[in-house]
């Protein structure tokens, strides 16, 4: 048959035997019940125009308008075009264009549907030219590719809004797509991170600690890791980094910033060390209180025993006056003990509660050192110890502040420099600093233990040492001593040594008035 593919004028036909004639007839017959099939077999809608006008058109083209064949032959093109789309399918018509396009057709039932077309120009002829096109319904196409759109926009803004960092690596280990977690974790712009490998991250230390492992991804594991990268300022962010291989072509990697969890973590770490630190405190108290009240009940009971007790041998009439002035001598002494028990106890108890307040007024240093010194000269001696008292010129002057709280401070820490010192020295010195005033009570006495200086001013404290066990006292003096000084916005502290004595300080911020 191939001797017949060439094309044959009416003189070449002529020239044939009958039996060529029927055999190049029934050739082309052959040949065109082929592509008469070929069309009618495709799902594509397959039209052949004459200048504009529909003169064939295969099965596949017919359902898809809707229309018969005989009713499709000798229709114009465009009329079965929505007019917004006439002009383009008019000017890739004339132009013989084979570019695809897309318009929307009407079909006879006046539904319709979006179509790709392609076409192109034949010459059947010397004088015949023909243009074949091939109309695809693509609206489903259309739908399933709008989905798609939309189902990968969702999910896109899901990746971009995630509070993780989303990372897209190829098989060279490069970073192909990132999301805005993970710029906003490292600080870099996309431009900056993108088609650079993913060492870029991480420091030499880390690399070497932790080297990537892209050949577990490939064999298809998961590695889940915490260490650090580093963000474009040089900040070592600690992460949690998830990667695997979804994909022959790509790796993906999650990777959760841990500092928001690491600081919370940190922070219950912290609370919890200080529930344990206030529950041993608290522990603590309740212990020293409960020895605070033991220790009060003999303290209260002794001077209250001595004043009964002697009261009861004044009822004896026979008692010489001499005997009876030391009795009463004696009660008074107890009674003094007594009223100051009860005054610390009263003291702590306001400024526990708040009560205490503040009275500032212009008050001289000079004239609150002679109040002290007439006060202490006679008590002093009870020991044989001497009392002085010294100052600088300018602590002389008049300052502003509550003098009652500071002779309070005062007299507690002279008392317990007298009561503590033998046959010695205890001197009391003020001296002037710019905008404050530093106390000082300095003794020759018995000082304290090391270990106890740090609990010195602490409530409820008994210092452990026989020699101060002998004397009286509440053991509250100076936590108020602490309290009120801080209550005036100034420090206290002591330097001691045992055997040596001991030196408390408390320094005041005093404005001097004149």
């Amino acid at each position: 048959m191939g001797r017949y593919n060439k094309p044959y004028s009416n003189n070449d036909f002529n020239t044939l035997s009958d039996a060529e004639k029927s055999a190049l007839i029934n050739e082309y017959i052959e040949k065109e019940s082929r592509y008469k099939a070929l069309s009618e077999a495709t799902f594509e809608g397959i039209f052949i125009t004459q200048n504009g006008y529909c003169v064939d058109a295969n099965h596949s083209g017919c359902d898809m308008l809707g229309y018969k064949l005989d009713e499709i032959i000798g229709m114009y093109a465009i009329d079965v075009i929505l007019p917004e789309y006439k002009e383009l399918a008019y000017n890739m018509m004339i132009s013989g264009s084979e570019e695809p396009y897309n318009v929307a057709v009407v079909r006879k039932d006046d539904s319709s549907f979006i179509a790709e077309v392609r076409g192109k120009n034949y010459l059947l002829n010397e004088n015949t030219k023909s243009r074949v096109v091939i109309l695809r319904d693509i609206t489903e196409q259309l739908k399933v590719a709008e989905k798609l759109k939309a189902s990968e926009k969702k999910y896109r803004s899901v990746v971009e809004h995630a509070g993780d960092g989303i990372l897209i690596g190829n098989l060279k280990g490069e970073i192909i797509d990132v999301n805005h977690g993970f710029l906003n974790m490292v600080g870099y712009q996309k431009d900056e991170i993108i088609n650079q490998h993913i060492s870029k991250i991480f420091d030499k230390e880390t690399l070497t600690n932790s080297p990537l492992q892209f050949d577990t991804l490939d064999k298809g594991g998961t590695i889940i890791l915490e260490r650090y990268i580093i963000s474009k300022n040089g900040e070592r962010i600690p992460i949690e980094m998830n990667s695997t291989k979804p994909d022959q072509s790509y790796y993906l990697t999650i990777i959760r910033d841990l500092r928001e969890r690491n600081k919370v973590k940190n922070d219950l770490l912290r609370t919890n060390e200080e529930l344990i630190l206030a529950k041993e405190k608290a522990e603590e108290s309740d212990r020293l209180k409960s020895a605070f009240l033991a220790n009060m009940s003999h303290e209260i009971r002794t001077p209250m025993n001595g004043i009964i007790g002697f009261t009861e041998l004044l009822k004896n009439p026979t008692i010489n006056p001499s005997t009876r002035q030391e009795y009463l001598n004696l009660i008074l002494n107890n009674g003094q003990q007594l009223l100051g028990i009860i005054n610390d106890l009263l003291e702590i108890s306001k400024i526990e509660t708040g009560q205490v307040i503040l009275e500032n007024g212009p008050f001289n240093i000079h004239e609150l050192f002679n109040e002290l010194r007439n006060f202490f000269n006679s008590i002093a001696l009870l020991n044989q110890n001497k009392i002085i008292f010294t100052l600088d010129e300018l602590s002389s002057s008049t300052y502003n502040g509550d003098k009652y709280k500071i002779q309070q401070v005062l007299t507690n820490l002279i008392n317990n420099a007298l009561k503590f010192t033998k046959e010695g020295t205890v001197e009391v010195i003020a001296k002037s600093s710019n905008d404050s005033v530093l106390f000082a009570v300095k003794d020759s006495g018995i000082g304290i233990h090391p270990n106890d200086i740090e609990h010195i001013f602490n409530r409820f404290t008994q210092i452990s040492n026989s020699d101060l066990k002998k004397e009286k006292g509440t053991g509250l003096g100076l936590s108020i001593c602490k309290n009120l000084v801080h209550m005036m916005n100034g420090e206290i502290w002591v330097e001691s040594e045992l055997n040596i004595g001991s030196k408390f300080y408390f320094e005041l911020p005093l404005k001097q008035i004149d």
